[in-house]
């Protein structure tokens, strides 16, 4: 995660599109949840979520739905998005 960061800091990047890296970079350190044991981070586990989107093939609504359940199983005060929108 953190040299898939490091590529897309590179200067041309960050010029175009600051507000995405910083959110990115910033995503990528911010645990799932507080006090979370494992090393998730709110943007590693909406790319696995992605990836499996894509993989299968679901559509938008699908996928939402899903995260909105998955959203709901986690602790109150977790960071995962619960719409793909």
């Amino acid at each position: 995660m953190e040299d898939m960061i490091r590529d897309l800091g590179q200067e041309s990047f960050q010029q175009a599109h600051a507000s995405m890296f910083d959110t990115l970079q910033t995503d990528s350190k911010k645990p799932l949840y507080l006090r979370c044991k494992n090393s998730l981070t709110l943007l590693s586990m909406v790319l696995t979520l992605v990836n499996v989107k894509t993989r299968y093939e679901w559509s938008d609504k699908n996928f939402s739905s899903l995260l909105q359940v998955v959203h709901n199983m986690l602790p109150k005060e977790n960071t995962l998005p619960k719409s793909y929108y």
